[in-house]
């Protein structure tokens, strides 16, 4: 017997390359974006190291992870009853493990126009005391009233399920990254905050203070999702990662790129997650 983690669709079509090495004393069910995600190229997931780390203990653990890198709150509410709900409906999981929130924030920062999404445009501006003055106040209230409504419905579909309406759904809340030009795959993924600051026209001085302020944001919205709903918990990784160097381009401390860790950094937040889930 050992600790499996194995993606949804492989499950779906080969269930025995899992369960060969059951019976599995929990289940778990892991869902959202690339942290929990081991698709990626040499990058590494929560799951996968999870896994590592009960098979250490001796421990049995099956983890069915439907996660998809890239994928926004947003998107896996717009998917969820082609695949969350699904799965939800096939069977009794001891814990959802669940990642969002992370990628709606880099993307509002980002993707939008210079000055129209989370960020003002700070070409031509005077620079501010604190970086964090760079976040436009309405833009960051309308973002995480629209998070809060996208988990509620993730809350209230768990909740509804015939099979899992106990089942306890543990939170990622990520850790803060050092904002530099270090991507996952050249023009293809990433960087991210260092592509958001720059076309934003935000000093470099300013960017430590700025990534704090917005990674405290995030981890204030995920702590607020559990805030009246029972069986959701919050699981602390905040600041446990040494943060990679300035400037770097490539790997550095805790960090493969930009905003994912590696294989140390991946030790560390699966060791916060393990005395949580028990």
């Amino acid at each position: 017997m050992t600790s499996v983690v194995i993606t949804g669709k492989r499950y779906l079509t080969k269930p025995e390359e899992a369960e060969k090495f059951g019976p599995f004393e929990r289940i778990y069910l892991a869902e959202g974006d690339s942290w929990m995600d081991a698709s990626a190229w040499n990058q590494g997931s929560l799951p996968e190291f999870l896994v590592r780390a009960y098979n250490q203990q001796s421990r049995t653990r099956l983890i069915v992870n439907i996660s998809t890198s890239g994928h926004t709150l947003t998107k896996i509410v717009d998917m969820m009853n082609d695949e969350l709900v699904w799965w939800l409906n096939q069977g009794t999981y001891d814990a959802l493990l669940f990642s969002a929130g992370g990628n709606d924030f880099i993307d509002a920062a980002r993707d939008a126009p210079p000055g129209q999404g989370l960020l003002f445009d700070m070409r031509g501006r005077p620079l501010p005391a604190n970086g964090y003055d760079c976040v436009n106040p309405a833009a960051l209230k309308s973002l995480v009233d629209y998070l809060d409504i996208n988990f509620a419905a993730i809350y209230r579909a768990v909740r509804e399920s015939t099979k899992n309406a106990d089942t306890p759904i543990y939170l990622n809340a990520y850790d803060t990254p050092q904002a530099r030009d270090a991507p996952a795959i050249r023009n293809i993924a990433g960087p991210w905050l260092y592509t958001a600051y720059t076309k934003n026209g935000i000093d470099p001085s300013l960017w430590d203070q700025l990534t704090a302020g917005i990674f405290k944001d995030i981890a204030r919205t995920i702590t607020a999702w559990a805030d009246g709903r029972s069986g959701v918990h919050v699981v602390p990784t905040a600041g446990l990662l040494t943060k990679a160097v300035p400037g770097s381009t490539g790997e550095s401390k805790d960090w493969v790129n930009e905003i994912h860790p590696n294989k140390s950094g991946w030790k560390k937040q699966a060791a916060a997650w393990l005395p949580v889930l028990g």
